[in-house]
């Protein structure tokens, strides 16, 4: 194989990656007020880290946050694509979860 050939397979492949993190990045962003993060809600179900009422998915079915509000009825928004807002858990994940979110507004 030439160096030409290896070279732009190198290039396509770091660009695949490339564009694979921002759009990572662009469904979870974290600001000066806490965590922003587009996703599904579903109802949590049984998991190994017992932790949250919700959780948020993407649209691939990975699980992004496990949710609970102290204001917010989540299950008005089971099934439903939406931009939650909140703050994390301290002290979490644990037992390999996923990071807790205290959702604080959700649209």
């Amino acid at each position: 194989m030439s160096k030409h050939r290896m070279f732009l397979k190198v290039l396509l492949i770091s660009t695949i990656i490339l564009f694979a993190a921002c759009a990572s990045f662009a469904q979870n962003t974290t600001d000066g007020n806490g965590v922003v993060s587009v996703g599904i809600v579903k109802k949590q179900g049984i998991t190994t880290y017992m932790y949250g009422t919700h959780v948020l998915m993407d649209d691939n079915g990975k699980t992004l946050y496990a949710l609970k509000s102290d204001h917010i009825n989540l299950d008005k928004y089971i099934d439903k694509k939406v931009t939650v807002k909140g703050d994390l858990t301290e002290g979490y994940p644990v037992d390999f979860g996923p990071n807790y979110l205290n959702v604080k507004s959700i649209e």
